[in-house]
Order: C-alpha cells, then structure tokens, then sequence
C-alpha cells in the first residue's frame, strides 16, 4: 500500500510534536489535518492537547474564529508575522507555501519566529505534477468551476497560487539561502481526485499515478513534503 502526502504530513507531524512544543501553523485554516484521512478528529484532538502552545494565524478571519484546535488564533500577514524573534519550536504550513507571492520573504519571517533547533514542517502541490502545471494555465473563472466540481470547494475558499517555491529544486534552494538547514524534501503522490469526472478519466489518473512511482519520475509526483531546521547557535 502506498501512503499519500497527506498521511506523510501527518505522520511526520505526530513524530514532531510533543509535551514542549510550542508551534505555530501558518495559514492555518479550520484544520491541522486533511479531514478525509482515517483517525483525523482524534488525531488533531491528539495534537492538540499533546503540545505545549498551538497559535494559528491566517488572513482569514472566519477560518481561524472556527479553527477548534488552536489553542490562540490571530489574523495576520504570514510575510510581517506578529511575533518576537525565537518565539516557536515548531513551525507548520499546509497547502500554504504555493499561495506565497514573495517566499524569501516568508522563510525570513519563518527563521526568525523560530527558535535555534526549531523546526519547520511544510507539504505544498509540486508545480511540476500534471495537475498543478495545467491548473497554472487555467483562467481563473474556469479554475473555480473545476475545484467546485472536484472538491466541491466554494469560490470564497479558493486563493490565488503563485507557485513560486513549489519545485524541489527551489525549495532546495531558498531553503538554506535564508539559513535554514533542511533535512527531507520528499516528493508523494496524492489519492485520485477524478471520480466525479467518469470511469475513463479517473483510471487514466490511476495509471498516471501508478508510473509517478517510479523513481526516475519522483521529482513529478504531486505534493512536496519539507522538513528542515534552524541551527543551534554556537555559545560564544
């Protein structure tokens, strides 16, 4: 069985958090978790009272007020967070990154909310999957029309992408460009989205899918999964 990106987020994510953690998600939404995954309510319930501090931030008002898991919500600009340097052990984004207009900006602002050894947790669409790569090119009327019909997603929740450090080469490199050490870039495929479209398509998905997992195609596969870290600094 293969596991897709969203159960990789947050099976990375259960082995970050613990009894001190203080963390921060960034675009933070009304979940940790994507909802479909089995276990989800207990899982972010888990989360949630297993660290230290949770703070979610997000541009949107309405989605950090009904976020049940935050422990302190705030409304912000996730390129001036309003938080002293050092503040956080752990920093999180979900489906975030490729909404990011200006990234060095944002990694800046991620590096300095952190703590030395502090780590940042990210899983973002690779703009070199197919659907990411043809979704770029989509009017942005059309693109509503087709996330309603696929994900039956309302058009006030649907942002605009930049894509901007949405390849593992880019992310590989302005990661340590703003000091940050990284320590995975994984690229994982995601389950079909197709079913809604008919039979032929949808197993013409599942066949695109299936030689994504070879390992000379990885660097196409759907979604990009980040770890990495802010240094220990030396004591002088």
């Amino acid at each position: 069985m293969h596991t897709y990106a969203e159960a990789y987020y947050r099976d990375r994510l259960l082995e970050l958090v613990s009894p001190d953690t203080e963390w921060i998600e960034l675009g933070c939404g009304r979940k940790l978790i994507a909802g479909w995954l089995k276990n989800s309510e207990s899982d972010q319930r888990y989360l949630s009272s297993r660290c230290k501090r949770l703070v979610g931030i997000d541009a949107v008002a309405d989605d950090v007020l009904r976020h049940p898991y935050l422990h302190e919500r705030t409304v912000g600009d996730l390129l001036r967070l309003p938080f002293q340097d050092n503040s956080f052990s752990l920093s999180t984004a979900r489906c975030v990154i490729e909404h990011i207009a200006e990234p060095t900006l944002f990694l800046r602002e991620v590096w300095r909310v952190l703590r030395p050894g502090g780590c940042f947790l990210f899983a973002t669409p690779n703009y070199l999957y197919y659907q990411s790569f043809i979704a770029a090119r989509v009017p942005n009327r059309l693109k509503k029309q087709l996330v309603w019909a696929l994900e039956r997603r309302p058009e006030h929740d649907i942002f605009p992408t930049y894509y901007r450090m949405n390849t593992r080469g880019k992310v590989m490199r302005l990661l340590p460009a703003v000091g940050l050490e990284i320590e995975s870039v994984d690229t994982i495929e995601c389950p079909p989205e197709f079913f809604r479209l008919g039979r032929p398509i949808l197993e013409l998905e599942k066949a695109i899918t299936a030689a994504l997992r070879s390992k000379w195609l990885e660097s196409f596969r759907a979604v990009i999964v980040a770890v990495a870290r802010k240094p220990h600094i030396a004591c002088n």
